[in-house]
C-alpha cells in the first residue's frame, strides 16, 4: 500500500485498518496556512486532515458505496444531532454498506455482548490464589495425575459459548466497517458540522473495541514480571488508544509488533508460531483493508493470552500437586466445619445414612468397626438399582465420579447379559477356545454399537443382529441373518437390560455379596497409607508409548478396576468426614479439627465456582459441583433401609 501524497511512494506499514499514522502536510488545505485563522480552528482542521489521511486508505471504490455513503449536501444546514440521532445514523450507515448485503452484521452489532468472550474475570480461576483455595480442584487432584485446566467447550453450554463468541467478533467486525465508512465520509466533508457529526459517530461507535484492548491489558499484566508492568500500562493505555482512534492517529501495526515481542518473551516457545500467524493476519488486514482479517488477528491475540494463562496455571498445578494432596484432609475439614458452623451445610442426612447401615449390619449379626460400616454403606449405595443417587450430601465433591462409577458398573453387567445371550445360543460342539475368542470380539463390536453414551436399549436391534450373526457364523451357516432368532434375542435382552429389571437387581446383589468382604479389606488396608502414597498406589504413573511396546501392560478386569476406584474415593472421604460425621458416638456441637491455615470463608473457596473434571483427562473451567438429590422418605434397596 502506498502512502498519500508527498511520501515518495514509501509503504505505510504502520497504518491500521481503522486509524492513521498522522497528517500529510503536503495535502494540507489552504485554510491551514492562513495566519488569520483562530488556533482552535487550525487544530480542528489538523484533526480532520489526520482522520482523512488514515481512513482514506480504506475508502471503497465501489460506485454503489460512494452513492450510499457519500457526503451529504453541503448546501443543507445541519443542526446538532442528539445521541439517538447519532446512533440511528450509525445503523443507517451500517445498513447501507455493501458488505451487509450478503452478511448480517446489524444483528450482532445490536445484541452481542460488549466484552469479549475471554476476559480477566473469566480466567480468574486460573490465578494461583484461586487454585489454592478451590475445594473442587483440590479434591479432584487426588484422582487425576493429568488434571489440568482447559477451556470448556463441551456440550450445549460449550456450543452456546462458541455462538456468543462468534456473535461478538461479528459485532466487532461491524464496528471496524463503520470506522472505515466514516473515514470515507471524512474525506469529503466540507464543513465543521460534518466533521463534528463524523467525530461523534466515531466516538459513539466505540462499543467493543475498548473492551478488547482493556482485556488484553488486564490479562497481559498478570503474565509479565514487575519490571515490565510500566511499559504494559503505557502501551495499553485504553483511554489514550481510543483518543488516537478518534483522531485517526492510532498505529495498530506498531502495537501488534510490540505485542508480538512481549508475548514471545513470556510464553512457551511452542506458542511462537501462533503469535507469528496473529501478526500476519493483522498485517494482511491493515495492508488490504480487510476488517475480517484484523478481527481474526485480534481474536487470536486473546486466544494466545488465554493459552498462556492456562499454561501458567497448569504448571502451578503440577508444581503444587504433592503439597495439595498432602494437605487435602486439613484443608477440607476446616472448610466444611466452617460451613457447618455457619449453617451453610447440613450433615443430618449423612449421619442418618451411616446409622441406617449400622442398624442393618447389627440386625444381620455382622460386627463391624465404624470404618467397615462406612465401607459397607458406600458400596451398597453404589450398587443400588435406584436411578436416584443414594449417597448423602457429604459426597457432593464426588458427584460426577460416582455417576461415572455407577455407569461403568451397570455397563459391565449389561455387557455380560449380552454375552450370556450369545453363550446360550451357541451349540456345545464349539470348542472352549473358539467360544472365548468369539466373546471378546463380540464385546468389542457391541461396545462400538452402543458408543460412548452406552445406550443398550436404544441400540437393541443392532446388538441382537450382531449376536445372531456371530452365532450363525460359528455354526457354519450360509446366511448371517435369522429373523426368528433375532426376535427371540431382542425380546430376551429387552427384559434383561431394563434398568428396573429383576435380572439387573439380582446381578447387582450377587456382585455386592461377593465383593463386599474384599472391599472392606481393601478400605481397611488403604486407610493406613498417607494420602500421597494412596494416590500413587491407586493411580500408577502412565507409561510412555515406548515402554508400552517393550513390555506387557497388565490390564485389570473391569470390575476390579471399578472397585479400586471406589476404594480410593471411600478412603479419602473417610479421612475427611469420619471425625465430623461418621465416627461420632453422640450428636453434639462440632469442633473444628486441624490447625489454622487457609481461610475457609474466603469467597475463592466457594465450590459453586470450582473447576471440575468433565473429561477423563482434565477439569474444565465451569462449575459442575453440587450435592446429590435428597430422598424424601425411607425405601428398601438391596435388602436394607435407605434414606
Amino acid at each position: 500500500m502506498e502512502g498519500n501524497g508527498g511520501r515518495n511512494g514509501r509503504r505505510n506499514d504502520s497504518i491500521s485498518s481503522v486509524m492513521s499514522l498522522g497528517a500529510d502536510n503536503n495535502n494540507a488545505p489552504a485554510t491551514n496556512q492562513r495566519s488569520s485563522r483562530a488556533e482552535n480552528t487550525h487544530l480542528q482542521d489538523l484533526d480532520h486532515q489526520a482522520s482523512v489521511h488514515m481512513l482514506s486508505q480504506y475508502a471503497s471504490h465501489d460506485p454503489s458505496f460512494m452513492d450510499s455513503s457519500g457526503a451529504s449536501d453541503t448546501d443543507q444546514s445541519m443542526d446538532m444531532m442528539s445521541d439517538q440521532d447519532i446512533r440511528n445514523a450509525i445503523f443507517e450507515l451500517l445498513d447501507q454498506l455493501p458488505i451487509t448485503a450478503n452478511t448480517d452484521l446489524i444483528t450482532p452489532y445490536e445484541r452481542a455482548a460488549m466484552l469479549p468472550p475471554v476476559t480477566q474475570d473469566s480466567l480468574c480461576e486460573l490465578d494461583v490464589g484461586r487454585i489454592i483455595n478451590n475445594p473442587k480442584l483440590r479434591h479432584d487432584v487426588n484422582f487425576d495425575r493429568e488434571l489440568h485446566f482447559r477451556p470448556n467447550l463441551d456440550g450445549y453450554r460449550g456450543k452456546q459459548k462458541l455462538r456468543s463468541a462468534d456473535e461478538f467478533w461479528s459485532a466487532l467486525r461491524a464496528e471496524l466497517e463503520i470506522y472505515k465508512a466514516i473515514g470515507y465520509r471524512l474525506m469529503y466533508s466540507t464543513s465543521a458540522e460534518e466533521l463534528e457529526e463524523a467525530t461523534r459517530m466515531i466516538k459513539a461507535n466505540q462499543l467493543r473495541l475498548p473492551g478488547v484492548f482493556t482485556t488484553i491489558y488486564e490479562i497481559l499484566k498478570t503474565l509479565v514480571p514487575e519490571r515490565d508492568q510500566a511499559i504494559v500500562a503505557e502501551r495499553l493505555d485504553v483511554d489514550m488508544i481510543m483518543q488516537q482512534i478518534t483522531k485517526g492517529v492510532f498505529d495498530l501495526m506498531d502495537m501488534t509488533r510490540w505485542l508480538s515481542t512481549i508475548l514471545k518473551a513470556h510464553c512457551a516457545p511452542m506458542r511462537d508460531e501462533w503469535i507469528d500467524r496473529m501478526v500476519d493476519d493483522i498485517t494482511t488486514g491493515v495492508e488490504q483493508g480487510d476488517q475480517t482479517a484484523v478481527v481474526f488477528g485480534l481474536r487470536q491475540t486473546l486466544a494466545i493470552l488465554e493459552a498462556m494463562k492456562l499454561d501458567v496455571a497448569n504448571h502451578q498445578i503440577r508444581h503444587l500437586r504433592s503439597l495439595l494432596i498432602d494437605d487435602t484432609v486439613n484443608f477440607q475439614q476446616k472448610y466444611h466445619v466452617h460451613k457447618i458452623a455457619a449453617n451453610r451445610f447440613k450433615v443430618s442426612d449423612a449421619r442418618a445414612w451411616f446409622k441406617d447401615e449400622e442398624a442393618f449390619l447389627n440386625s444381620c449379626n455382622v460386627p463391624c468397626t465404624p470404618l467397615e460400616t462406612f465401607a459397607s454403606a458406600a458400596l451398597r449405595s453404589l450398587f443400588s438399582q435406584s436411578p436416584l443417587p443414594n449417597f448423602p450430601g457429604t459426597f457432593y465433591l464426588d458427584a460426577e465420579r460416582l455417576r461415572i462409577l455407577r455407569s461403568d458398573l451397570h455397563n459391565v453387567i449389561q455387557m455380560d447379559m449380552c454375552v450370556n445371550a450369545f453363550d446360550l445360543l451357541i451349540k456345545n460342539n464349539v470348542s472352549a477356545s473358539t467360544r472365548v475368542a468369539s466373546k471378546k470380539t463380540l464385546q468389542a463390536n457391541i461396545a462400538d454399537i452402543i458408543g460412548e453414551p452406552r445406550q443398550y436399549l436404544e441400540n437393541l436391534e443392532n446388538i441382537s443382529a450382531e449376536i445372531v450373526r456371530f452365532v450363525l457364523q460359528l455354526e457354519g451357516a450360509t446366511t448371517t441373518f435369522d429373523s426368528d432368532m433375532m426376535a427371540i434375542v431382542e425380546l430376551h435382552l429387552r427384559a434383561e437390560l431394563s434398568p428396573s429389571s429383576p435380572s439387573l437387581s439380582a446381578q447387582l446383589q450377587t456382585i455386592l455379596n461377593a465383593q463386599l468382604p474384599r472391599f472392606r479389606n481393601a478400605v481397611n488396608s488403604s486407610s493406613r497409607l498417607p494420602l500421597l502414597a494412596l494416590h500413587d498406589a491407586m493411580l500408577p504413573p502412565v507409561q510412555s508409548a515406548d515402554k508400552r511396546t517393550t513390555q506387557q501392560v497388565m490390564v485389570e478386569p473391569p470390575l476390579d478396576e471399578i472397585l479400586k476406584r471406589v476404594t480410593h474415593l471411600a478412603v479419602l472421604h473417610w479421612h475427611v468426614w469420619s471425625g465430623i460425621v461418621y465416627d461420632i458416638q453422640a450428636d453434639g456441637p462440632m469442633v473444628a479439627p486441624g490447625s489454622p491455615g487457609n481461610n475457609p470463608d474466603s469467597p475463592q473457596t466457594n465450590p459453586d465456582t470450582a473447576s471440575s473434571s468433565s473429561l477423563a483427562s482434565s477439569p474444565d473451567m465451569q462449575s459442575q459441583s453440587g450435592g446429590f438429590a435428597k430422598h424424601t422418605g425411607p425405601s428398601i434397596t438391596n435388602g436394607r433401609p435407605q434414606k
